[in-house]
């Protein structure tokens, strides 16, 4: 077949091809404008929390501990309450002193709710007995009936931070410092499950940074927020 008689079949096959592209690019726009299109970050379980760009992601696992007053403490004991959580040991040289100083902001803040609590998890739980627990409580004033100082089995508060939190912890080659961990602080729901936001540069964040840390500066106020949103919802 000649180009000349293959002309009228090219010219009908580009006008099928625009009209589906017209029908396609229309239904796009349609489905976008009535927020159909799935964010792929965004939680599958929608309520008015997630509307305020709260993630749920996964739920805490099962732990049990002992408080600074010899209570045991457990992931149901926590239900039905907003809590923050970090993990620290009282003999710290580095960044412990400021972030249960800027928690305590945070829970001086947040005291007036009945609903909420927050959980400093020891990794050193062999120095940090209840008793030693009460003392460094009471350096920042903490209310026990709202501020738990934990301690427990040093292998499951590991795993706990690592596989629950994703938070890092182990111990230090530097006889000086003996541990590390992160500087993070993770907030939790009512039914057990960690919640977050977006950082500044759009990307989903896990937990919140306790500390100054690379120039940045900790997300007290922005925690502190996320965590009124939760207990008012």
């Amino acid at each position: 077949m000649s180009k000349e008689n293959n002309t009228p079949y090219y010219i009908g096959l580009g006008i099928i091809i625009l009209i589906f592209g017209y029908f396609a690019v229309t239904n796009i726009i349609d489905y976008v404008q009535k927020d159909k299109v799935v964010d792929s970050n965004r939680s599958e379980d929608r309520d008015p929390v997630a509307d305020k760009f709260l993630y749920k992601f996964n739920k805490v696992p099962d732990f049990e501990f002992v408080n600074q007053n010899g209570d045991t403490i457990t992931n149901e004991t926590l239900l039905g309450k907003v809590y923050i959580v970090d993990f620290f040991f009282t003999t710290c040289p580095t960044i412990c002193t400021p972030m249960s100083r800027n928690l305590s902001i945070v829970t001086e803040k947040l005291a007036k709710y009945d609903d909420y609590r927050s959980v400093s998890i020891s990794i050193d739980p062999e120095n940090d007995t209840p008793a030693v627990l009460k003392e460094y409580a009471a350096r920042y004033n903490a209310n026990d009936s709202i501020w738990h100082f934990l301690t427990g089995d040093k292998a499951a508060t590991y795993q706990l931070a690592r596989e629950g939190f994703s938070s890092f912890v182990g111990e230090s080659d530097d006889p000086a410092i003996r541990f590390e961990h992160s500087g993070n602080f993770a907030l939790v729901d009512q039914e057990g499950y960690i919640r977050s936001r977006k950082d500044a540069f759009g990307n989903w964040i896990k937990v919140y940074s306790g500390i100054e840390e690379n120039g940045f500066p900790a997300m007290i106020k922005e925690i502190t927020e996320d965590a009124e949103t939760l207990l008012n919802k």
